[in-house]
């Protein structure tokens, strides 16, 4: 009888060999490369990652003959400027490590910016295999061994705490994903079929900004789409500033290739007259942001110049400015992410997009969040008022603090471990410390916004890149985040003060919105109570959803602590 082992044998951890030889025209593997550490049989027929690599720009691969994956490469005239080829082996290798492996390279290395990466991105998927758990642990050896050779600089943690690595074009998609990507694509067709707007839906942390930066690289490097414009909008300042940042280093794409809505009347990024649709693909991230013409504060002016400049009527709002000028739009959308009365309103989405906001593409798997997607819809159960049976999340860390002085020094300590937690606060204090604030008669300068049992704390110095400036400034990491300098940022932990712009109201056992303490005067001009209350519902429903690891929470008004209390553990003061 022949005996068939029942289980497949977990890997060891066995040491990886990184080889370096000389990248020549033609490909060849130097003969002499025979008296190294790896064998010559292995080079011929082995699953092995390589890195080709110059002194500025580096490409990954991987195969199982790493000698006739380099004739090919030295036989193409994309790979000429190439000088050296580093060779990854390891005895535990087999076909889906390498494959994982080749993705995650090309994540970090892109990342940590010693390379600018040649690589496109199609194919890059997040799939499981036998003892992935475990090659995920040896890859942290492998990183170290590359930083040894001078093929990276960064650990893995400063990495991934990087806006490059966050909003890389290079993460691998998970099956929601891949479907939506294979849904727009198809519905995409040629220049001549383009298809009618797409509506892709998803609850915070289920990847939509990832997949539209994913989609944008990939249909740049298709030269099916080489005479297309194609673009990524993204409405919130602060985001498409971090964004033009992370993807102008990125092989294939420029800092031009992310807009805002008023944008779309220059003609250097595409504009080429009224009633012209001079734009052929445009994703529009977070576009529950998009504006119309109420409560823009200064920005009436530019708004209208813009309507003007387009051809529409004063009135449009930037939904309209994008079907006008866009062949086709995607629009990236959760209508629980809506925080204010300029934002465009469901009936205006419903009578310009018809089946395509009732019928979207779903994204479902939660990405961001290690409480899962039923953590988001527990939280989002809480706020309206359906008071969900209390649920625990194992692995995610949620706390309901009893006093501040508790809360700030968990923060302290969290803070310690991860340069990504944030302490923030839905608009419950008037931003006294606003640089260039006028001083009223008689008032004096002030050092904080907001005070709690006698701790003193400001809101953030500014909303472009403030979780950003946080990892470089101490104190601006000390500082409390508002809504608008949050919106689209993941935490690794997040620290939510609740204040007294909401409170529980007994009598219909909901959340209502309290507009005296409500201070984001273009949040609640204008709106009537019954949107205030969603508008806020919805502030604190994004502060809760930010944190990935943990979510920590104060309540200042006694009546809403007690009632939110019954839903998460609580500790002492």
């Amino acid at each position: 009888m022949i005996q068939v082992a029942t289980e497949a044998e977990s890997p060891k951890g066995a040491p990886f060999i990184v080889d370096r030889c000389d990248f020549l025209a033609g490909g060849c593997i130097p003969l002499e490369y025979s008296s190294r550490d790896i064998e010559r049989d292995k080079l011929e027929n082995w699953p092995m990652v390589y890195i080709l690599a110059n002194d500025e720009e580096a490409y990954v691969g991987q195969t199982t003959s790493i000698t006739r994956r380099m004739g090919q490469h030295g036989a193409n005239p994309e790979k000429k400027d190439f000088t050296t080829v580093n060779i990854i082996f390891n005895r535990e290798f087999n076909a889906s490590v390498i494959t994982d492996y080749e993705h995650r390279l090309i994540q970090y290395m892109h990342g940590d910016g010693r390379y600018r990466l040649a690589n496109k991105n199609d194919g890059m998927t997040d799939t499981n295999y036998f003892s992935k758990s475990k090659y995920e642990e040896m890859f942290e050896d492998l990183w170290g061994d590359l930083r040894q050779c001078n093929l990276a600089e960064k650990t893995l943690e400063q990495i991934e705490e990087s806006d490059v690595f966050k909003y890389s074009p290079y993460k691998g998609l998970n099956i929601d994903q891949q479907i939506a990507l294979d849904e727009i694509l198809t519905a995409i067709g040629t220049k001549e079929s383009i298809s009618q707007p797409l509506v892709v839906e998803g609850m915070p942390g289920t990847g939509k900004t990832v997949l539209a930066i994913y989609l944008l690289k990939r249909l740049k490097d298709d030269d099916t789409y080489k005479d297309f414009n194609i673009r990524l909008m993204e409405p919130a300042t602060a985001l498409r500033k971090t964004l033009r940042k992370a993807l102008g280093t990125v092989s294939g794409l420029s800092a031009a290739d992310v807009i805002s809505p008023a944008d779309l009347a220059k003609p250097k990024y595409g504009f080429r007259g009224k009633g012209k649709k001079g734009f052929d693909i445009v994703l529009v991230d977070e576009s529950h942001l998009l504006k119309r013409r109420v409560n823009l504060g200064t920005q009436f002016g530019n708004f209208d110049k813009t309507c003007a400049a387009l051809g529409l009527p004063q009135g449009s709002s930037q939904f309209q400015w994008i079907l006008s000028q866009v062949r086709l739009p995607v629009f990236f959308y959760d209508p629980l992410q809506s925080i204010g009365p300029s934002g465009v309103i469901p009936k205006e989405l419903e009578h310009d997009l018809g089946s395509a906001l009732q019928n979207p593409i779903r994204l479902e798997s939660q990405m961001r969040v290690k409480g899962g997607k039923r953590f988001l819809v527990y939280i989002e159960g809480i706020l309206s008022g359906r008071s969900p049976e209390p649920q625990a999340f194992a692995g995610y860390d949620l706390v309901f603090h009893e006093g501040f002085r508790g809360f700030v020094d968990a923060f302290e300590k969290d803070l310690r471990r991860s340069s990504l937690t944030r302490m923030v606060a839905g608009f419950a204090w008037p931003w006294m410390t606003k640089p260039g604030r006028r001083l009223k008669p008689g008032e004096t300068h002030v050092d904080h916004d907001i005070e709690i049992e006698g701790i003193k704390l400001r809101w953030n110095r500014v909303q472009e890149n403030w979780v950003g400036l946080g990892m470089e400034a101490p104190d601006a990491a000390r500082e409390v985040g508002c809504i608008h300098s949050i919106q689209g940022y993941d935490l690794s932990c997040a620290y939510v003060i609740i204040g007294r712009d909401i409170r529980f109201d007994s009598g219909s056992g909901r959340l209502v919105a309290d507009k005296a303490n409500y201070f984001d005067k273009n949040g609640k001009n204008t709106a009537t109570q019954e949107e205030l209350d969603a508008f806020v519902r919805n502030v604190y429903y994004v502060l809760l959803t930010r944190g990935i690891c943990g979510t920590h929470i104060y309540v200042i008004d006694s009546g809403l602590r007690r009632y939110l209390s019954r839903f998460f553990p609580s500790i002492g003061a």
